[in-house]
């Protein structure tokens, strides 16, 4: 599997994992609070945080797992692999160990500097007990999960986490209902940890069965270099702790439990926000460390320009709807009597933007490459401005100053990060301004900005939001308008590349199962693809070339003695010859019937061609085309029995120094195989052209006639009907090997110059806007498109 596939499956099972971790908690915190209240939610809150704080102690040994596993990995050296894997394992055991014992020697006097109310104080005890087992449960083995994560098997996790999210769902409602309240949340949150952990080990061990457990393979050279790494990203971690903490304990001393559970809600909210492009992030890490082992740097910076891109087109929007809509989502959430919470999430919204867009994409990848100074650099800005500030706002301001100092702090040491980043990775801060971020921020607006027109109009006039319901209902609803508008802009602003698309649509070929893209294919016998008679319509448009279209004709009859076929050819008014030479073909063929048109009408007149076609198959030949191999019409025929849903399929060309063929390049194209081992064909999807082209007669009735401008000559007839065509969900491609001389390029076109720009100069007019409008619209609208290029893009390779 290349690191591209293992990144797209890691990233689905992730982002599983996260939509469920995101669902959970709605279902949980709306009850958890009517059972518990808001004062021991608070409470809830406020010791979870606290035995975070005891993580912070630990010189963040763990963030060198992934870095060093990575490196010895790679080289296959297990001796070394194993030093840092039982250095980390057996530091975490003696630190957790450790942690526990001073926590529950100090449990009293640390609960005590908090305002718990005096009757759930022992409680607060109690479920800070149960905290140090979680923590020491969750903290110990660690190093188990960071084995499978460098292994490339973040999806073993993400499974192992929506496991235990399923028993933590299950049990708080079991244990709640049953009157345990906030005791049996913190025991349901033990018995998670220990399940999670036991599977990790699990995994890890059948994953890197070189793995050996014991004191003896502990150096002292290990513990240095994971000390002087990890050193370097405790600041990181304070940081975060103090992001996500630090002000709900302000708020705790200087307010009371209340606010610090508004903020909680609307802090909640916007993590989730940021929960949905966080899902890049964790598959970033083990590619970094797997590309720097490999000294890879040219990948290393397009990897950080990769992400900076993906990374703008996802946040700007989620954050934009989540500005936009806080009073709905936090109402519809919640209930009434929460609008503080949302004023709040519409400031931390920002804060989050800024981390996402100008932090997390060289955050994601520089400390992964053995350069964690950099987010220490960040973290140490952030907690010099964030301590101080939050401090002053929270004292004077309360809740609303908490939020604008955690943005402002936020801002300015992500800034830090952006800038240093670009630097590291020589790329240009500007253009990923101008080319990522002014792009998704215009497009979200524009989106952001419809949807709530919408909403505004709507709640007035047709349904009013009263509930959760009605609520679901809006969100929803608007969430697929934002959607709808914001990836037509994005694709209107090309900020896709091929790469990009590619990427895409493998990773949502994760997401849709395989039998809804592609139909399953049968054994076909030999006879049951055979030619069996069929009427085979053949249309030729011709005007003024009749030097070539003498040898289209006298090229391609020969080949048709054992086809059923008429053969339509339509004149332009030519003045060279052309009218006589077909006289005398139709008077020497009967099969032949030749349409005189007094004026030029150009490319129209393939229409006429199609329309007058009588045939089970219709065929349409340039008059360029001069040379056609045997049994051509026969192996069309064949492809279009063996391919399910083929549509349209045009004849590969001969590509030489006298002709390009009007083919594309070989890289434009991918290789689908259809049938099987006795009884095959091959269809080269991509660009296809209408040299040679032919249609069954039902789909012909199903996407109708040949569009046809009445002021125009010449215009691109062929893109158009394929347009339609894959609207319609039908495959199309061109049917490799079977050749026919299609004669382009400046070696034939010096022969017919002035037709040729003539012909050149209509096809650069601008086509009608109605017409294009109307394109875009069925193209935006339409499933079956959809599909077929997910599917498209997917086999192809990056």
């Amino acid at each position: 599997m290349s690191l591209a596939d293992k990144v797209i499956k890691n990233t689905f099972y992730y982002i599983l994992f996260q939509l469920f971790t995101f669902l959970f908690p709605l279902i949980l915190t709306p009850y958890i609070i009517s059972e518990i209240g808001e004062v021991q939610f608070g409470l809830y809150a406020l010791v979870i945080g606290f035995i975070g704080i005891f993580s912070l102690f630990d010189l963040s040994i763990s963030s060198s797992f992934v870095v060093f596993i990575s490196r010895y990995f790679v080289k296959k050296d297990f001796v070394n692999l194993n030093k840092y894997i039982n250095t980390g394992l057996f530091f975490y055991i003696i630190f957790s160990l450790l942690i526990v014992g001073v926590g529950y020697l100090f449990t009293v006097p640390i609960l005590s500097r908090l305002n718990i109310p005096p009757e759930l104080f022992d409680t607060s005890v109690k479920i800070f007990y149960i905290g140090l087992a979680i923590f020491f449960v969750s903290n110990a083995f660690s190093v188990f999960s960071s084995v499978l994560i460098t292994l490339q098997k973040m999806y073993i996790t993400s499974l192992i986490g929506l496991f235990a999210g399923v028993i933590n769902l299950s049990g708080t409602i079991i244990l709640l209902s049953m009157g345990y309240g906030l005791e049996g949340i913190i025991w349901i949150q033990l018995v998670i940890a220990l399940f999670s952990n036991i599977l990790y080990i699990f995994f890890a061990k059948r994953s890197l069965p070189e793995i050996r457990i014991g004191i003896r393979h502990i150096e002292k050279n290990p513990v240095k270099e994971m000390v002087k790494f990890g050193s370097q990203m405790q600041i990181s971690k304070l940081a975060s702790f103090a992001s996500e903490k630090y002000d709900e304990f302000l708020l705790a001393y200087f307010s009371v439990l209340n606010n610090v559970t508004y903020f909680n809600i609307a802090n909640k909210i916007s993590r989730t926000g940021r929960m949905i492009p966080f899902q890049i992030i964790p598959q970033v890490a083990p590619v970094a460390s797997e590309l720097k082992s490999k000294e890879e740097n040219e990948k290393l910076s397009e990897l950080f320009s990769d992400i900076s891109k993906y990374l703008s087109v996802i946040s700007f929007p989620v954050f934009i709807f989540i500005f936009i809509f806080s009073d709905l989502i936090i109402t519809t959430w919640m209930g009434p009597g929460f609008e503080l919470s949302a004023n709040i999430l519409k400031i931390l919204v920002a804060g989050q933007l800024f981390n996402m867009v100008l932090s997390a994409p060289g955050n994601s990848i520089t400390p992964n490459t053995g350069h964690p100074e950099y987010q220490m650099r960040e973290g140490l800005i952030y907690l010099g401005i964030n301590l101080i500030l939050s401090y002053m706002l929270i004292k004077y301001y309360g809740i609303v100053g908490a939020a604008i100092g955690n943005v402002i702090s936020i801002f300015i040491s992500s800034l830090y990060i952006f800038i240093s980043s670009h630097k590291f990775f020589k790329g240009s801060k500007s253009g990923t301004v101008r080319n990522f971020f002014s792009k998704t921020l215009a497009a979200s607006a524009v989106s952001g900005a419809i949807a709530g027109v919408i909403y505004h109009f709507s709640n007035i006039y047709i349904y009013r939001f009263e509930g959760r319901i009605s609520g679901l209902i809006y969100l929803a609803f608007l969430i697929s308008v934002f959607i709808l508008f914001y990836t037509a802009l994005i694709f209107k602003f090309r900020l896709f590349n091929i790469k990009d698309k590619i990427i895409i649509a493998k990773f949502i070929m994760k997401m849709i199962p395989a039998k809804f893209l592609n139909k399953g294919e049968q054994n076909i016998t030999v006879s049951e693809t055979n030619y069996k008679g069929e009427l085979v319509s053949i249309f030729v448009v011709t005007y003024n070339r009749l030097g070539m279209l003498k040898k289209c004709i006298q090229n391609m009859i020969p080949t048709l003695k054992n086809i059923n076929y008429e053969l339509i050819i339509i004149d332009n008014a030519s003045n060279d010859g052309s009218v006589e030479f077909l006289r005398e073909v139709e008077l020497s063929n009967d099969k032949v019937k030749v349409v005189y048109n007094k004026t030029n009408t150009g490319i129209n007149a393939k229409s006429l061609g199609a329309e007058t076609a009588k045939g089970d198959f219709i065929i349409g030949v340039d008059d360029d085309v001069i040379m056609f191999p045997d049994n051509w019409v026969e192996e069309m025929i064949r492809a279009f029995r063996i391919i399910p849903k083929l549509g349209y399929l045009a004849t590969d060309v001969v590509q030489d120094e006298t002709t390009t063929g009007a083919k594309h390049p070989p890289e434009t194209y991918y290789k689908e195989v259809y049938g099987n081992e006795n009884n095959n064909v091959t269809l080269e999807v991509g660009l296809t052209g209408g040299w040679c082209f032919m249609i069954p007669r039902e789909v012909y009735s199903d996407i109708g006639k040949i569009k046809t401008f009445d002021d125009r000559i010449f215009y691109a007839e062929d893109g158009d009907y394929l347009n339609r065509i894959i609207n319609k969900g039908y495959k199309y491609g061109i049917l490799s090997g079977v050749k026919v001389y299609h004669a382009t390029g400046e070696f034939h076109n010096k022969e017919f110059m002035d037709v040729f720009e003539n012909k050149h100069k209509d096809f650069k007019r601008k086509n009608p806007f109605v017409y294009e409008a109307k394109n875009k619209v069925k193209r935006m609208l339409s499933f079956q498109r959809f599909v077929m290029k997910i599917n498209e893009y997917s086999k192809k390779k990056i």
